[in-house]
């Protein structure tokens, strides 16, 4: 007989990834890619983590009218205030006034993204456009760094939650949604077909008695504020 009975366990200091499947993908991600590329012609890139053969666009995607955009900007609030209430059963979205910020990425071959995080935004997404199929190598995987510096643990014993990195390999129509403070690399694109993703950040805020009351995630019409830009860039 066991000297002992488990009582329960506590997953402390989580860090959810949680993948969305985007209903009609294939016909989004057609509209998706054309506008990116006539986006790509009109504007310069702008520098951030992007580094290598590749184009990052300037903010302000989720503002933008093009049919595929402004269909893609309608589901970054129902997304972010899914994931919301899938860490706090318990959250009252109707509380809430949120902001956001969206952008597309274009990796040519050898184009990638440094390390990076996003700031002091509360969420982050990427979706994944246009994947090259790639069965070797490291090309097209985003890999999530554990931060924590405790996988001395999983070097002796193992265990998923202590591992130092995951790499994962997302296909066209996945969103990866995490907290915006998780440190995250892009490694090149390894052919010499375009890799095209779109990438957004949200911050909440709580609402006060004094706010005028705003239109909030689950609430009927209800539509994100979008910011042109960030008041915080993401680090090279």
């Amino acid at each position: 007989m066991s000297k002992f009975k488990l009582g329960s366990v506590e997953h402390l200091f989580s860090c959810p990834l949680i993948f969305f499947d985007v209903a009609d993908s294939k016909r989004l991600n057609k509209l998706l890619i054309e506008e990116s590329k006539e986006w790509r012609d009109q504007s310069d890139s702008v520098e951030v983590s992007n580094r290598g053969d590749g184009w990052h666009s300037p903010d302000g995607l989720l503002s933008r009218p093009e049919p595929g955009f402004s269909e893609f900007a309608k589901l970054v609030p129902s997304i972010a205030g899914e994931y919301a209430k899938l860490i706090n059963p318990n959250i009252k979205l109707t509380d809430f006034s949120y902001e956001a910020v969206g952008w597309v990425n274009i990796n040519r071959r050898g184009g990638f993204n440094t390390a990076h995080h996003h700031g002091t935004y509360h969420l982050s997404g990427v979706y994944y456009v246009k994947q090259p199929h790639v069965t070797k190598g490291e090309g097209g995987m985003i890999e999530f760094y554990n931060s924590r510096f405790d996988y001395h643990i999983f070097n002796e014993i193992g265990g998923k939650p202590f591992t130092d990195a995951i790499r994962i390999r997302p296909k066209p129509g996945t969103m990866l949604v995490f907290p915006s403070s998780l440190l995250h690399f892009v490694y090149p694109n390894e052919t010499d077909e375009e890799r095209i993703s779109i990438a957004w950040n949200a911050r909440f805020a709580k609402k006060t008695v004094t706010q005028p009351l705003a239109k909030t995630p689950g609430a009927k019409g209800w539509k994100p504020k979008v910011t042109a830009n960030p008041t915080i860039r993401i680090p090279r």
